[in-house]
């Protein structure tokens, strides 16, 4: 708050009415000044400090992307053989044979990190940002929400698939039986399933391949528009044209040739926790 003190005794003169407002205003001028200096420095350094924190989460997120990648690759490949021995067996009138399913263990998806942006947004600090940082760091975090979102729709497929499979547990009473339809360990839920059951297991675990081929997808994406952002992109164009080159390569070659040409930062990953996975 500005206090204005009244002069301490009458002016004489035209010319003390003057100096006096010369002094008030010189004085207005200079606390205003100065009021406005400290906003402006504690604006810039909310502003380095937002952006300190959204390259941290766009790090912590970079690894996050390859990581998925790796671990959805395993799952999609093990899907793929069941798929691929469900439709042979279909197609010859007989029963699967040779599956022997076990997930991948030790690792799950992980959801990418928004906190950042997302306390951005509510406490108004975003309109710190330019213009062009806004729009980009609005496309990019539009890919992580997708990424996140990914969870959900692989948990609902996988959930899917396991109710089709559910007529060929064994003992359906068991407090374990949901895990084993959804496990399916050793290819017994397929070999009790009558055929009408097969082709609904089938066309279920067809959904769930697809939804973790998407993932993959996402992830790459995710990976090349976070990669764009991490080395000095300043334009949204950029990040997009990134964003489908890395994807581009990675359909083409897979992992080795999109790190060959993006590689991943010295800076080592930080700590990261897992989402759990209906498996």
């Amino acid at each position: 708050m500005l206090d204005v003190h009244p002069a301490h005794h009458a002016a004489n003169s035209w010319r003390d009415f003057f100096v006096h407002i010369a002094t008030i205003a010189l004085g207005l001028l200079i606390a205003v000044g100065l009021e406005q200096t400290v906003e402006w420095v504690h604006h810039r350094h909310q502003l380095h400090q937002l952006e300190e924190d959204l390259h941290a989460e766009g790090l912590r997120n970079l690894h996050v992307a390859l990581d998925n990648i790796a671990y959805m690759e395993q799952v999609r490949n093990y899907y793929a053989a069941q798929y691929a021995e469900l439709v042979r067996a279909s197609r010859a009138h007989r029963a699967p044979a040779g599956l022997t399913p076990h997930l991948p263990k030790g690792v799950r998806y992980i959801k990418p990190a928004y906190a950042v942006w997302t306390v951005a947004q509510q406490s108004g600090t975003l309109g710190l940002l330019p213009r062009e940082d806004a729009q980009r760091y609005v496309r990019l975090y539009s890919v992580v929400q997708m990424a996140a979102d990914r969870l959900d729709i692989m948990n609902d497929a996988s959930r899917q698939a396991a109710v089709s499979r559910f007529p060929g547990v064994s003992d359906p009473s068991t407090s374990d039986a949901f895990l084993a339809a959804i496990r399916s360990p050793e290819g017994s839920t397929y070999a009790l399933l009558d055929p009408e059951d097969l082709r609904r297991a089938r066309d279920s675990l067809g959904r769930e391949l697809a939804a973790y081929r998407f993932s993959i997808s996402t992830n790459v994406n995710l990976y090349g528009i976070e990669w764009a952002s991490l080395h000095g992109s300043r334009s949204d164009e950029e990040n997009v044209r990134i964003l489908y080159d890395a994807a581009s390569l990675y359909n083409g070659s897979g992992v080795a040739a999109l790190l060959a040409k993006y590689p991943m930062p010295d800076a080592p990953a930080q700590n990261t926790e897992p989402e759990q996975q209906s498996h």
